[in-house]
């Protein structure tokens, strides 16, 4: 309920309310994909309990790389964007230039709203205000205040790009800000208003005394093929006629690499083309251990990033001053769109008339190219003072860029390697059983039967090695290097599907095997296993696991990532163990996911799955219904959830929260050993909590029934309301569930629309 103003100017929040957390639920994303924390999931990692078993690419495309040598990061970046951009205004104001602040210009934000209250958002809103308009897609109305309970997103990013008090500077301190708010209260948000918010950039660009020039969006999904195209059909248009008005379009690439099979894509809107995409680096200049990373994308610092936060988030007490230190990838983000408006003004002051593209170019000329060691994926790194100031005759004269090369995208080209001959690229067995060892750990090395054969490993720059070892009973044992290698293995029987070990800097497909055994050695490794059409069995547990079926065998040891596809047909079954650690079970239709500190294991698309807890630690697991009628049942050693197709067994695991949220009659059942336990109930939530901790919660179930030893009980609705918990900015397990739920809800009803 908003508290509606005559005056538009005057601070407009809506009426405080009691944040009842028990009340707030998370609805599980479809499983057609899983959201980024873009709008603000990205603040936080945890452990997912909402993967997506698709990709917005194929999880098979290898990771082959032009050869060259591969380095981290280096170790003395440019510092970050805020002392960049406060070193380029010392400068600018010492050779007497205009101030190089984002003066002249507008940045919308596309968000949960803005405090502009805030002491360093200018205390107002409407023209003479540093927020001088804006549109409330959730609500309908021109009031788009960064309401609680969730809100704080909008107003931290942008603190990030145009904020100022006494205490604080952003990268483009005198930049206006357009608020376009499309989460509402709840942080929940409709793909309409998405599509809505973007198309109102374009009528209302010119209707500010500064031009919108820049749109910071922070949304994101991944997508499989049908909902990709889907999404780009409601987005795609307004993305492209931005770019044509020349408005730079900025969007986080997303915080889920080494947790999912998509971890090497970027999220939807940030892998359009009409968008730049900027992941998140740590202050020593090496990608940040959440962030998405593709080759090309714009990089800057995302850890504990200090902004602007809305008054409610750490209790109303009349004074909107309250800054938080955040992380991810929607933090570098506003960094990397501020910093292209200060390239656009510097460019205006030397009386060009700069395209989007220009913009872009003259930031990609000053960019440190860096490469992640882990994946070989490039990625830049903006040194402001290079753009703004790339010769003291450029700064005077005001040369021209040269904008003739096709840059679309902020992609460099990288340079072309000089390869030289290659000794062997490819090997051809014969029809006998044999045993083969592919040795990796000092160049290329296949040995069988006495027989040494080695190869250039600089020949497969361009294209695979080969090793085809025949149609015999063959196996395979690889020995890994210290460098990170990737495995894909396909069942012989599916012929036309590729088995491929690559590299950062070569691919080798491998043909005809029907056992393989890889012993990764030491590096970020990851395994990705194929089923056959057949009844296929998978034991998995931390670095190591077996895949088997009618004639075939692939295992797998010492790797961190392990993924298997069970896709293929045949009645599958996934057989998944915890570590010693603290584990968290992720369990959705067609998806099981059990990480640990420095492990993951994914089964995608198996019948049934069995998940161990035995090894210690303290294990969560959540687990999400059907679209048909399901029943969970949570005991104290087990919980079983069972549905059209779908049956999954957690043993031991201490917490275990149960969701139903797609559709059907669903029954949960808790069960306890003890008597006159700790019981809450609420309209949409049973819960359960032991005298250590632990929880047994159903949430959003038609019917919920609670046990003690064995016997039902009756237990009384209570009200919880007036009870807070602890700040959102203070919980980041909560936080987290928050922000997946709004980014969620954008994208949810894909696929469903008539």
């Amino acid at each position: 309920m908003k508290k509606k103003t005559q005056d538009p100017s005057k601070r407009a929040p809506r009426v405080r309310r009691a944040l009842e957390l028990e009340n707030f639920e998370i609805e599980r994303c479809e499983d057609r994909f899983a959201l980024s924390a873009s709008l603000p999931g990205d603040l936080l990692l945890h452990a997912l309990s909402v993967d997506s078993p698709y990709d917005s690419i194929d999880p098979s495309s290898d990771l082959s790389q032009p050869a060259e040598s591969l380095q981290p990061a280096s170790t003395d970046p440019s510092p970050n964007l805020f002392d960049q951009a406060a070193t380029v205004r010392e400068l600018a104001s010492q050779v007497g230039s205009h101030p190089l602040d984002g003066s002249g210009q507008t940045i919308a934000v596309i968000d949960s709203g803005v405090a502009w209250d805030h002491v360093a958002l200018g205390g107002g809103f409407g023209p003479g205000y540093r927020v001088v308009g804006g549109w409330d897609f959730a609500e309908n109305d021109a009031i788009p205040y960064d309401d609680g309970p969730a809100g704080f997103h909008g107003t931290h990013v942008a603190g990030i790009v145009a904020g100022k008090s006494d205490a604080f500077t952003g990268v483009a301190p005198n930049a206006d800000i357009v608020a376009l708010r499309v989460f509402d209260d709840s942080g929940m948000g409709e793909l309409p208003w998405i599509e809505a918010s973007l198309r109102w950039v374009h009528e209302h660009q010119n209707d500010f005394a500064s031009p919108i020039t820049t749109v910071n969006l922070s949304v994101g999904a991944a997508l499989n093929a049908d909902n990709l195209a889907e999404a780009q059909n409601i987005l795609e248009d307004e993305l492209a006629l931005l770019r044509e008005d020349n408005i730079l379009v900025f969007a986080a690439a997303g915080n889920f690499f080494g947790n999912t099979v998509t971890d090497e894509s970027l999220m939807y809107p940030a892998s359009s083309e009409s968008v730049v995409a900027v992941g998140s680096i740590t202050n020593s200049g090496s990608l940040s251990p959440f962030s998405q990373r593709a080759d090309g994308i714009l990089a800057a610092d995302g850890e504990s990033i200090r902004s602007s936060v809305p008054d409610h988030v750490y209790g109303w007490d009349g004074h909107v001053d309250d800054f938080a230190s955040l992380d991810g990838t929607s933090m570098a983000t506003p960094q990397i769109a501020a910093a292209s408006m200060l390239v656009r003004q510097s460019m205006l002051d030397q009386g060009l008339h700069p395209s989007a593209d220009d913009v872009l170019i003259r930031l990609q000329e000053s960019m440190q190219t860096q490469v992640d060691p882990e994946t070989g994926a490039h990625y830049h790194v903006v040194d402001l003072h290079s753009a703004i100031l790339p010769q003291s005759e450029d700064w005077q004269s005001g040369s021209e860029p040269d904008v003739d090369a096709d840059n679309s995208t902020p992609v460099l080209s990288e340079p072309t390697p000089v390869l030289s001959e290659p000794t062997l690229t490819q090997f051809i067995g014969d029809n006998q059983n044999e045993a083969y060892v592919l040795d990796l750990r000092d160049g290329i090395e296949l040995r069988s039967g006495g027989n040494v054969y080695r190869f250039d490993s600089d020949a497969s720059a361009d294209s695979a090695l080969i090793i085809d070892v025949g149609g015999g009973a063959d196996s395979l044992h690889i020995l890994g290097s210290s460098d990170a290698e990737r495995l894909i293995m396909h069942p012989r029987s599916l012929a036309a599907a590729k088995s491929v070990l690559s590299t950062n800097t070569y691919k080798i497909e491998l043909r005809g095997v029907e056992a393989v055994l890889f012993d990764g050695g030491g590096g970020s490794d990851r395994a990705t296993l194929y089923d056959s059409d057949d009844d296929d069995i998978l034991r998995s547990q931390p670095n190591m696991a077996t895949l088997s079926g009618v004639g075939f065998q692939f295992q797998v040891n010492q790797i961190p990532r392990i993924y298997v596809h069970a896709t293929a047909g045949g009645s599958d079954q996934a057989f998944l163990s915890d570590s010693d650690g603290d584990d968290t079970l992720a369990v959705q239709p067609q998806f099981t996911s059990l990480r640990g500190n420095d492990t993951f294991q994914a089964a995608y698309g198996f019948e049934k799955v069995h998940a161990y807890s035995s090894a210690g630690g303290h294990d969560r697991a959540s687990i999400y219904d059907s679209d048909g009628d399901d029943t969970m049942n949570v005991s104290p050693n087990r919980s079983i959830i069972t549905g059209p197709s779908y049956q999954v067994s957690a043993r031991g695991f201490e917490s275990v929260e149960a969701f139903a949220s797609n559709g059907g009659t669903d029954t949960a059942n808790i069960y306890t050993d003890e008597i006159d336990s700790r019981w809450d109930r609420a309209p949409d939530r049973l819960q359960w909590t032991g005298e250590d901790g632990v929880v047994r919660i159903a949430r959003n179930f038609e019917r919920m029934q609670a046990f003690e030893q064995y016997e039902p009980i009756a237990i009384q609705t209570q009200s919880l309301g007036g009870q807070l918990q602890q700040s959102i900015l203070e919980d980041p397990a909560e936080r987290l569930r928050r922000e997946r739920l709004a980014s969620q809800s954008v994208f949810e009803w894909l696929g469903e629309q008539p």
